[in-house]
């Protein structure tokens, strides 16, 4: 889909006026704070960037702007990349996603299944011994989070292995030795519910051991290098043009978030997380799958329009409920149908949303606030983006939705609720 050169000016001039008055300093008692710091943000259609720009500080210690060349952690954003490896080498005959994982990664086999609240608050340890699952871990049940594998944040059993036993062993310097049952034991029985956990890690290490390379190196000779994505990596150097961590705090506002600090040059690429790049890279990605596999920068082909229009469905029984919530789901009432989840490392959105976005677009987001969609019908993206902490900041959900509300204002005159 085309736009006009008049519509695409609208838009550039209403989202500027929506990231400038996010990062411009406000009175807030004895502070004077943006509501966010510094914000990319960036829009495609199928063919081309329509907009991309960048507003705030990068930096509110030293005071340095932010800018589109910036490099950021894009946390779980990454999950997509590592799903688009599984498809490729689906498409390649090398794996089958409905196959048992551990006939491509033996370990995952000898992963046990923890009852629900056993393990001690106190160290760790299991107060049951972990016992084999009825089912075994399909590529599939990783792609849709329905494998049994969890996160710290959305299972207690999960916080206390990571902050009473052997802490240093983390997703945040992540090892070899991070995953492993007594670390990472599956929550559920395979295949039974949809749960938010570390199962795109774990299809990082199989895709290691069906090609010989390292995620990184894998997506970089097959999905970066190919789409011109120059500035995406696993393993940042020291000139790498970096965004700091922040953190919102009641009393200080917004300030340097020096108590978390992520790892660079990590010994593990993590699949679900571990990716840093631009936006402007990420949205040559969005188009990618917006133009059913072919990249219109450079002509790659990285999946086939066939493999894209079935990983980007919806693959979950409609009795699995997605129970975490997203940036869209805040806009609904509680009464909607829970969205699914495609083979894409992305959700799928059952209902129209106020903002203008349809049913059926897919989406997801990263930890420190970065929001992004792909919308099929029309032919457009979106990518908004921060590095602030806590996640599902208010003020950075409201300015993502006011983001994506005048995308669809300006270039489809589509009418809004809010």
């Amino acid at each position: 889909m085309k736009y006009s050169e008049s519509s695409k000016d609208r838009l550039a001039k209403s989202i500027d006026k929506i990231l400038e008055s996010n990062t411009t300093p406000q009175k807030d008692g004895d502070l004077s704070t943006p509501t966010v710091h510094g914000i990319i943000a960036g829009v495609t259609s199928s063919e081309n960037t329509l907009y991309l720009n960048s507003k705030g500080k990068a930096n509110v210690e030293t005071g340095e702007e932010m800018s589109v060349d910036h490099i950021m952690c894009l946390y779980s954003c990454t999950k997509a990349f590592t799903a688009t490896a599984i498809l490729q080498l689906h498409e390649q005959g090398k794996l089958d996603i409905d196959g048992e994982a551990q006939k491509y990664l033996p370990k995952i086999g000898e992963i046990g299944l923890i009852e629900e609240g056993s393990v001690s608050e106190e160290d760790g340890s299991f107060t049951i011994p972990p016992k084999a699952p009825k089912n075994p871990i399909t590529i599939k049940h990783l792609l849709l989070h329905i494998s049994g594998f969890a996160y710290a944040f959305t299972s207690i059993d999960y916080f206390h292995l990571m902050t009473k036993k052997d802490p240093h062993l983390n997703a945040i310097k992540p090892v070899p030795e991070y995953f492993s049952q007594g670390k990472m034991p599956l929550v559920f029985e395979p295949g039974s519910k949809f749960l938010y956990g570390h199962s795109s890690d774990w299809l990082g290490l199989v895709v290691k051991e069906v090609t010989g390379l390292n995620l990184g190196e894998y997506l970089k000779k097959y999905v970066f290098e190919p789409l011109g994505m120059d500035s995406c990596t696993f393993h940042l150097n020291e000139k790498a043009k970096f965004l700091e961590l922040h953190r919102r705090t009641r009393k200080a506002g917004i300030v340097i978030h020096n108590s978390y600090v992520v790892d660079k040059d990590p010994a593990v690429d993590m699949g679900g997380q571990g990716c840093f790049g631009t936006v402007g890279d990420y949205l040559k990605f969005i188009r990618v799958w917006l133009n059913e596999g072919v990249s219109p920068d450079t002509g790659a082909i990285l999946l086939q329009s066939d493999t894209i229009k079935y990983a980007r469905l919806n693959h979950l029984p409609e009795e699995f409920l997605i129970d975490f919530s997203t940036a869209s789901s805040s806009l609904l009432p509680e009464d909607v149908l829970s969205d699914g989840y495609t083979l894409a490392g992305c959700a799928f959105s059952k209902t129209n949303l106020p903002t203008g976005r349809p049913n059926s677009s897919i989406y997801w987001s990263g930890l420190a606030n970065l929001y992004f969609w792909m919308d099929f019908e029309n032919k457009i993206g979106g990518f908004w983006g921060t590095q602030l902490f806590p996640y599902f900041d208010d003020a950075c959900v409201e300015s993502y939705l006011d983001f994506e509300k005048t995308v669809y204002r300006e270039l489809l005159s589509k009418g809004s609720k809010f």
